[in-house]
């Protein structure tokens, strides 16, 4: 039995399924009777099914197909539907690019029932579209709960009447949506209230969407989005776009709501009627504003552009949001001005324009200040990291609200919150007032009770490339109100500043405490500096003296270290003060250190974990304080300049330590010193030690280990002997000049150099000057100064040849030429010398004679010698061609015009070492300059391509095209003439058009003459003007008539008749009328019996109508014309 049942259910269903009837419109793009009348549709498109039973068929599929909307007589455009009744339907679709207006005639509300069916209930597609632009009526779409409608195409509203759509109180919320590409644009200003998708008490809550890349136009009248705050029809997904461009009308528009992206447009004012939750791009167009709430929050996720005005109403405490999940950028010309200002803690907010605010502006995120400002009366605080809130609360799927909440206040607007169900990087925005509502910036993804949530915040990151960085006065934040920069914010600094921290208000500005400091350009702190993640190097960070950059353990020091990005430990030596980094729980670390001049950076290893305070000077002491005596001059030639203080505060144990130099800091003897001489030393208090592991005097660095906190530098192994001068390494002819290298104790005394071969070294100005390959004793002397005994010490110097090469240069010739001059390439002189310098020149030969064969040919170079270069040879060849032919393209020449400009021929040839020539063979059609032809006339000539010959090339074969240049299409004219009967024919007037290149008449051979059947003593009536005659070389005459009138001669403000017996044997019956008239034409006898009638229409002007005369006999008849004001008769006498 119940498969009996089962069976018959599905046939029924099926029944019913199969029932839905399908209709067309086909009653045109005008209709005279309304969307009722069954003959406006039809089961077929082209109108050849059947018509439409009844309009309140709720079954019934009714669509307006762009294609054809005139069903038997095709049409296509806009259908401008009579809607002056009521229908019932299962649906409605515009498909296939239809365009469609709705209107009421009369009085009254026309609705149209859609009961739902299978699919899609309610269709305009993309390329479609519907207009509800009632003036008399109003207009109603009522689709029952069930049904479903997209718009991908443009919907309108634009009326003085009522319209909307609705759906019930029990509908399904999402089931009216606009995609990517709809539009919506609404205009309802009806006396009583009307909204386009019904109010609370007509339609069902959220149940229209606008998706990602749809568009609603607001461009007056009621609220599209809803007529109260509590309900809303509308929901805005992401990337949808509300345009406001008409001040705001009835309704509720932004209370508690969130939208896509907001634009305000056309001198609009958008105000807010209550806090807005979520707005993607907010755009506000020049001349237009946006008016925020009272109180509340407005909440952006996206850019805001800002041409117009953003404002709060006075005593206002509404606050700006910014709370995107990716970067956001304000910028604009216009004014950014709203009571307060919010950057939440997922915020990456970059400005692009000054803001202002009146009340607060609180940072819990990222912003970027670059070079603008914060101004107004408001406070300004950035916050440190605010401790994890623990709560719960319920959650619905694609809602912005958590109810049920206990734990989160309002205080924690702009915290991140977490859960489950919450997106990532989801923000308070608000909290209501009885505590137990959070609204947040994203959707939520899951729907569960008691849900477990949490609130923190992670610490602002303020961003500046302000000059006058975070200067209360000059910098980035000048707000009016107290300034609060808490422990543990951030700071990027991109732009050279002293003012890198900002300083809360009443702080006494002692140390500014951060989660990171990120360094990227030339800086000076202005406060000490505590980092608990890192500080970021990229540029040279300059400490004060007395200043302390105090690394917290776990943290650490970053960045691309180099000589222009480290960090200055900034001393003053008459003060004996300095700067120091103060590094906690170091196990191994490069500090960045160095002076302000030089990078000297150390590299610290302890053996176990330490803390540490490094800095460095330059100028070192003999106790290694900055206070301490300065080296001699003496003193300072053997070490490095600068001393690297190191205390342990903690810990205990050696250290690695590695030092790295700048080469301007080397003592004058120090730099020519071997590695296992030189080294770190350390100060015992009064003295510096000798080296305590050999060094790299290369590489300018030294390592080793110490046994904790002191005071060490770069030095040198004591010498033995007073005066050294140690081996000259070998050198190369051709080498700059260089010291000897000799140093002395003896201070006093110039050390003097010597060379016993003048032919290899002579001495300039105190340094040894090569001047030729060889052998010399270079001699370093010095006097004695008393204490120091004079010192002779004399070092060979070997001075090696330079490489010179001698390359012979390859040569190219055509047959039975003669050979060309050889040449070659001298690669390798120093000092400016050239081939003069050799002492046998290079000599170059080669075996090709003038008669050789085409093929290469060796080409050898030798001989050369010269005293300070070892030479060696390269040698190529000579190549002999074979001459050649050359062959000319000269492609096939498209025909002209007589008058076209002047163009280029692009003949080319397989050699374009020879120009091609171009001549012409008939100038009175075409000459040629160059490759440019120039037309003279209509006709044919040939261009001929042409290339001469030369030593390599034989002349190429001559190429000839044809151009052919046609004619142009002259029209002439005969402008039309009128006279009066028994006069002259006056003279007629001819006009031309396409005359080319400003020719006239005049170029023609022979100009046109106008003839015509028309003389003296021609009857009144029309007759032809006809042109022709014309000759021309160069053009093709098109001749258009003109008419010629003859008018009555009696009297042309009256009516006139003529009569005739025409070649046909039928009376003709010419008539003139000044103004149009009906009549009839009568023929009688003499004896008056009618013989003959004829309607007759009298334009203004003549006409002429024939009347037939078969059977009437030759002899007298009267003629008569009566009508409307028409009275003429007139005798003829009939003779065939």
């Amino acid at each position: 039995m119940k498969r009996i049942l089962f069976t018959m259910f599905m046939m029924l269903s099926a029944g019913i399924i199969y029932g839905q009837t399908t209709y067309y419109w086909v009653g045109g793009t005008t209709p005279t009777t309304s969307i009722t009348i069954g003959t406006n549709w039809n089961t077929a498109l082209n109108g050849s099914g059947s018509s439409r039973a009844s309009s309140s068929d709720p079954s019934d599929i009714l669509i307006f197909d762009g294609t054809n909307v005139g069903g038997a007589t095709p049409a296509t455009g806009t259908v401008a539907v009579l809607g002056n009744g009521g229908i019932t339907c299962a649906q409605i679709k515009f498909i296939n690019n239809a365009s469609a207006t709705f209107i009421r005639a009369t009085a009254g509300t026309s609705t149209f029932n859609l009961n739902g069916g299978a699919g899609e209930d309610f269709v305009i597609e993309a390329g479609s579209s519907l207009g509800l632009i009632s003036q008399t009526g109003s207009l109603r779409f009522a689709m029952a709960g069930n049904t479903t409608g997209r718009v991908s195409g443009s919907l309108r509203m634009i009326t003085p009447l009522q319209a909307r759509f609705d759906n019930t109180l029990t509908g399904t919320p999402g089931s009216f949506r606009f995609t990517s590409g709809s539009s919506f644009t609404t205009n309802i200003t009806s006396a009583s209230s009307s909204y386009a998708f019904g109010s609370n008490s007509q339609s069902t809550e959220k149940w229209v969407v606008f998706e990602n890349g749809s568009h609603l136009y607001y461009e007056g009248g009621y609220s599209p989005v809803a007529n109260n705050s509590t309900f809303t029809a509308i929901v805005f997904e992401p990337g949808s776009t509300y345009h406001h461009r008409a001040n705001n009308g009835s309704g509720s528009f932004l209370n508690r709501r969130s939208f896509g992206n907001i634009s305000v447009e056309d001198g609009a004012t958008l105000t807010a009627d209550g806090p807005v939750y979520r707005i993607n791009n907010l755009n506000i167009d020049a001349g237009c504003n946006f008016i925020t709430h009272t109180s509340g929050q407005t909440a952006v996720m996206g850019n805001i552009t800002m041409n117009g005005n953003l404002t709060s109403p006075a005593a206002s405490g509404n606050e700006l949001m910014l709370c995107g999940a990716a970067p956001q950028t304000i910028s604009g010309a216009g004014t950014l001005h709203p009571a307060g200002i919010i950057i939440a803690n997922n915020a990456d907010v970059s400005l692009a324009k000054n803001i202002e605010a009146d009340n607060i502006v609180n940072v819990l995120g990222k912003i970027n200040f670059n070079s603008s400002q914060v101004t107004g009366s408001s406070t300004f605080n950035a916050e440190g990291i605010n401790a994890a809130v623990n709560a719960t609360g319920n959650t619905v799927t694609g809602n912005y609200i958590i109810t049920g909440n206990s734990g989160i206040s309002i205080g924690m607007r702009g915290y991140l919150i977490s859960g489950a169900g919450i997106a990532a990087n989801t923000s308070i925005i608000s909290v209501s007032t009885t505590g137990d509502t959070i609204y947040i910036s994203n959707a939520l993804t899951a729907t569960a009770t008691g849900v477990a949530i949490t609130a923190n915040s992670t610490g602002a990151i303020l961003t500046t490339s302000n000059a006058n960085g975070f200067d209360a006065a000059t910098g980035s934040v000048i707000v009016a109100g107290n300034h609060s920069f808490e422990n543990n914010i951030n700071y990027i600094i991109n732009g050279a500043t002293t003012k890198p921290f900002g300083i809360s208000t009443g702080s006494a500005s002692i140390t500014t405490v951060t989660g990171f400091t990120d360094i990227n350009a030339a800086v000076t702190a202005n406060t000490n500096l505590s980092v608990s993640q890192h500080v970021g190097i990229n540029g040279k960070f300059t400490l004060r003296p007395l200043d302390t950059l105090h690394i917290l353990t776990g943290a650490g020091i970053t960045g691309s270290f180099g000589s222009a990005n480290y960090i200055v430990t900034g001393y003053n030596t008459t003060t004996g003060t300095q700067a120091l980094i103060k590094y906690d729980g170091l196990n191994e670390a490069v500090i960045p250190v160095g002076t302000p001049n030089n990078y000297l950076p150390a590299t610290l290893d302890p053996i176990q974990t330490n803390d540490l305070n490094i800095s460095v000077f330059e100028g070192i002491t003999a106790n290694g304080l900055i206070s301490g005596t300065p080296f001699t001059t003496l003193q300072q030639q053997t070490v490095v300049n600068a001393v690297w203080n190191i205390n342990r505060t903690n810990g205990s144990g050696p250290i690695g330590l590695k030092l790295a130099w700048a080469s301007p800091l080397e003592g004058t003897a120090f730099s020519s010193l071997p590695g296992s001489d030189i080294g770190i030393i350390e100060n015992t208090g009064t003295l510096w030690s000798a080296p305590l592991a050999p060094g790299d005097n290369i590489n300018d660095t030294a390592r080793t280990i110490v046994p904790g906190s002191g005071s060490y530098g770069i030095g040198s192994v004591a010498q033995v002997d007073p005066f050294v001068f140690n081996n000259l390494l070998p050198k190369t002819y051709g080498d700059a000049d260089f010291n000897g290298g000799a140093t002395s104790l003896n201070t006093t005394q110039p050390i003097t150099y010597t060379s016993d071969n003048a032919a290899v070294a002579t001495i300039i100005a105190d340094a040894i000057h090569i001047t030729g390959a060889g052998t010399a004793n270079i001699t370093a002397s010095q006097a004695s100064d008393g204490f120091y005994p004079a010192a002779s010490v004399t070092k060979p110097l070997t001075v090696n040849k330079a490489a010179l090469n001698i390359t012979a240069d390859a040569k190219t010739k055509f047959e039975l030429l003669p050979n060309p001059l050889l040449t070659a390439t001298y690669s390798g002189f120093v000092l400016g010398e050239t081939p003069a310098v050799l002492l046998t020149p290079a000599v170059l030969t080669t075996t090709a004679v003038q008669n050789s064969a085409p093929g290469k040919y060796p080409i050898t170079v030798s001989g050369a010698t010269a005293a300070n270069y070892t030479v060696s040879f390269v040698n190529d060849s000579l190549t002999i061609l074979a001459k050649q032919n050359q062959t000319i393209t000269f492609n096939i020449l498209t025909a002209k015009n007589y008058g076209n400009a002047d163009f280029m021929l692009t003949a080319s040839s397989t050699n374009n070492t020879i120009p091609i020539v171009y001549t012409s063979s008939n100038v009175s059609v075409a000459t040629v300059a160059g490759n440019v032809v120039h037309i003279t006339g209509a006709g044919t000539t040939d261009i001929t391509a042409s290339q001469a010959g030369s030593d390599g090339y034989f002349a190429a074969t001559n190429v000839v095209r044809t151009l052919t240049v046609n004619k142009v299409a002259l029209t002439v004219r005969v402008r039309d003439t009128v006279k009066i009967e028994q006069t002259p024919n006056p003279d007629f007037t001819v006009t031309y058009t396409g005359f080319v290149l400003g020719e006239t008449a005049g170029n023609l051979t022979t100009a046109p003459v106008v003839t015509t059947t028309a003389q003296t003593n021609s009857a009144p009536g029309y007759y032809t003007l006809t042109p022709g005659g014309g000759i021309s070389q160069n053009y093709n005459f098109i001749y258009v008539p003109g008419r010629l009138t003859v008018l009555p001669a009696s009297d042309t403000t009256r009516r006139y008749l003529y009569l005739f017996v025409n070649a046909a044997g039928n009376l003709n019956v010419r008539t003139y009328s000044q103004k149009p008239a009906l009549a009839d034409v009568y023929l009688y006898d003499m004896g008056g019996r009618l013989l003959r009638k004829k309607n007759l229409f009298m334009p203004r002007g003549f006409i002429n109508t024939e009347i037939d005369l078969t059977g009437i006999p030759n002899g007298a008849y009267a003629v008569a014309i009566k009508g409307n004001g028409v009275d003429l008769i007139k005798t003829i006498s009939i003779i065939r």
